[in-house]
């Protein structure tokens, strides 16, 4: 797990955990079509699958670019969700498991079989989740990549999906699934070039406003400001919770980014712990107005904008953004996006690993390679994906009055256990062997010493020798 000291785990929860983790601070980056974030969905299923793998990083990155077109064409087809739904976790299991898919070089069968199984995992998600800071939400993407490795796993051991499944499994979340938007501008148009970064701690619904706080005039006294009306489009203006109780229902209220923007002077991540909702900011927040303004909304989505309009005791002053920063409108450059990475991964890994990442991060790999550096996050072998090991069935002498009796399971380590039980016939079956309750020895197969071990027993039964050891 990113960032974990000596946090080690099987892959699918490593890849649910990297998908909370990297959904918390908000400051994932999204991709404004598919009204959510792509990336967060099909890395960290795809981190988790690689490392087990030890796959090259040209590999590795044209398996993300495959999985990031499969999930936002995904949520292009499906379009706008019903009414409630959060876009987290409905769209981007199919978007991982064509990731993992391609990283394992998997047949185009399978990988549509991985894809319709992804879909049918889809989540039922809530938008007040976010909206009343309930933070399950914070998991949804990290399920979902959960739900991607789970899906190639079933379609690799043979399970098959529905025809036409994706489109048939998400129906039900949108009014319609448009197919010809999975495939349409294939290999011409790169979806992977239209997506934004976030420098704002917030939903990207509230960065056009925070862009328009950002350029006010420096030296404004939030103290002084009597009224802040923000206009803006409807998806936006649904924020409007002036007194979040937690982290998460601060990031998804417009109200209080705008206090908090006002009164620290920046919008990064300790602008919205819980420590920044005080009633300084609660006060603020509550003379924070928010209403829809048609000529924004006829522009979205194509660009979201917002008009902010502060008024103090002297003086009024307005400003407006046409899209917010760090999509194609207005993309931020090269140092800044390095900036911001050091800023969030420097604390974790320190600022040696973090520019070390940096400066070979013409090597794909580079990055991975120095997130999981230390000992304790040593890549290793998936239990899900490790190959049956070979069964040793060791000859037994039957003693009169015995009967055995061969079973062979595949035990929680994902190696099969052979275990030989013998019992006992005719009118001593109930008094026991001296061996536990079932009368029979669990021997655990595989490996050279367990081999090595039980040719010695069969070695010594054939010679007559107690074989206990």
């Amino acid at each position: 797990m990113l960032g974990a000291d000596g946090g080690e785990t099987v892959p699918p929860l490593a890849a649910l955990c990297n998908g909370a983790a990297g959904t918390v601070l908000e400051l994932d980056e999204g991709h404004r079509f598919a009204a959510g974030h792509p990336a967060i969905h099909v890395l960290p299923a795809l981190l988790a699958d690689a490392e087990i793998g030890y796959g090259d990083s040209d590999a590795f990155v044209r398996s993300f670019v495959a999985g990031y077109e499969v999930a936002v064409r995904t949520a292009r087809a499906v379009g706008t969700l019903e009414s409630g739904y959060h876009p987290h976790g409905v769209w981007g299991a199919v978007g991982g498991a064509a990731a993992v898919a391609r990283s394992r070089g998997l047949d185009p069968e399978t990988t549509r079989s991985a894809m319709a199984i992804a879909a049918n995992y889809a989540q039922h998600t809530r938008f007040e989740a976010a909206t009343e800071g309930a933070t399950v939400r914070n998991v949804y993407a990290g399920m979902s990549n959960l739900a991607a490795l789970v899906a190639v796993d079933q379609a690799e051991a043979g399970f098959g999906g529905l025809e036409n499944g994706v489109a048939r499994h998400l129906e039900s979340a949108a009014d319609g699934v448009d197919e010809a938007a999975l495939s349409a501008g294939l290999g011409e148009r790169w979806e992977l070039e239209h997506g934004y970064f976030k420098i704002h701690a917030a939903c990207r619904y509230t960065h056009p406003t925070l862009d328009a706080i950002a350029a006010l005039p420096d030296g404004l006294d939030a103290a002084a400001v009597e009224s802040v009306r923000v206009e803006t489009y409807p998806a936006a203006a649904r924020l409007t919770e002036s007194r979040p109780q937690n982290q998460l229902q601060a990031k998804f209220s417009i109200p209080f980014a705008v206090a908090t923007a006002l009164l620290r002077g920046e919008t990064g991540p300790t602008a919205f712990v819980d420590e920044a909702i005080t009633s300084e900011a609660i006060a603020l927040a509550e003379r924070v107005t928010v209403a829809v303004d048609d000529e924004i909304a006829a522009r979205a989505p194509e660009q979201r904008g917002a008009r902010v309009i502060v008024e103090t005791a002297n003086e009024r002053f307005s400003r407006e953004v046409v899209a917010p920063r760090g999509g194609e409108h207005d993309p931020f450059d090269e140092g800044r996006l390095e900036s911001k990475f050091r800023e969030l991964v420097a604390p974790v890994i320190g600022a040696d690993r973090a520019g070390h990442a940096l400066g070979e991060r013409q090597g794909a790999g580079a990055a991975a390679r120095a997130l999981y550096a230390r000992p304790a996050l040593t890549p290793r072998r998936s239990v899900l994906r490790r190959p049956p090991r070979p069964i040793r069935f060791c000859p037994r002498r039957a003693s009169p009055g015995y009967g055995n009796t061969t079973h062979t399971t595949v035990g929680a380590s994902g190696r099969r256990v052979s275990r030989v039980a013998r019992r006992r016939r005719g009118p001593q079956a109930r008094t026991g062997s001296g061996r536990g309750r079932t009368g029979g020895r669990r021997r655990r197969i595989g490996g050279t010493r367990g081999r090595r071990r039980r040719e010695r027993r069969c070695v010594r039964r054939r010679q007559g020798v107690n074989t206990r050891d």
